[in-house]
């Protein structure tokens, strides 16, 4: 029994984000909203694509003198970079968004929360929040946190031979858990949760957050069409939160 929780809330995880992107379409608040948040998330995500798909390939030159086996090791090399650009690109995008924009992601959640849960969602929309500067702290210590975590990520990465699959698996889960917490930032932030609170709060539901987040992370590493998903995503974790997070305990 010990084992087949984080299996059953990993799951939980998962159907949550599938039926969150389906029920958030039938949001009409969200439609007006969606719009600007995508917008913003759009640009932001396709030229952190673009800037570091060409650092990848500019700073892993192939010479034409290269013997076969390096050839081929930069090729693995680039591959895997290119690989790490498009898992981490939609995650930083959103995080700097919730450090500008923060409005914009609360907006979309609570019009997702309404579909799933109206008297939540109005519970949690009559709450506060953290206050502007500590939310802004909150924010950037996170995003510090992940860079961190994808530094050590892309060491792993070096090792070879096993490098070239772990650390793309490694980055795969650190992105997933990391665009899963960006995106209940509006409701970690409605809860006034510090960075030490959501650490633990992430510790707590890790199955849960890496389950909601690894379908929604390989759709939005996807170049340009990716993007267009972010509105959906971010009011898709007011399912997570109802079904998995807040669900009384089986």
């Amino acid at each position: 029994m010990a084992e087949s929780a984080p299996r059953n809330r990993f799951t939980a995880g998962l159907s949550a984000a599938w039926s969150g992107l389906h029920l958030s379409t039938r949001s009409v608040e969200l439609r007006t909203t969606y719009v600007q948040l995508v917008a913003v998330l759009l640009l932001m995500a396709s030229a952190l694509d673009l800037l570091g798909i060409w650092a990848v390939l500019h700073f892993v030159p192939i010479e034409g003198d290269a013997s076969w086996w390096a050839t081929v090791a930069l090729w693995i090399a680039r591959v895997v970079g290119i690989v790490v650009v498009l898992l981490v690109a939609p995650l930083l995008s959103l995080a700097v968004v919730n450090v500008l924009f923060p409005f914009l992601g609360e907006r979309v959640f609570i019009a997702g929360m309404r579909v799933v849960a109206p008297a939540r969602a109005a519970e949690l929309e009559a709450l506060p929040g953290t206050p502007l500067v500590p939310s802004i702290v909150v924010a950037v210590a996170r995003l510090m946190l992940f860079f961190a975590l994808s530094g050590l990520a892309f060491l792993v990465s070096l090792v070879p031979v096993a490098g070239a699959v772990l650390g793309p698996l490694t980055q795969g889960f650190l992105s997933a858990r990391g665009l899963a917490w960006e995106l209940l930032d509006p409701y970690l932030d409605k809860l006034q949760l510090d960075f030490g609170q959501q650490r633990r709060f992430v510790a707590t539901h890790r199955s849960a957050l890496v389950g909601f987040g690894l379908p929604l992370m390989l759709l939005m590493a996807i170049p340009v069409v990716g993007p267009l998903l972010f509105g959906l995503a971010q009011a898709a974790a007011a399912k997570l939160v109802i079904d998995v997070i807040e669900a009384p305990p089986a």
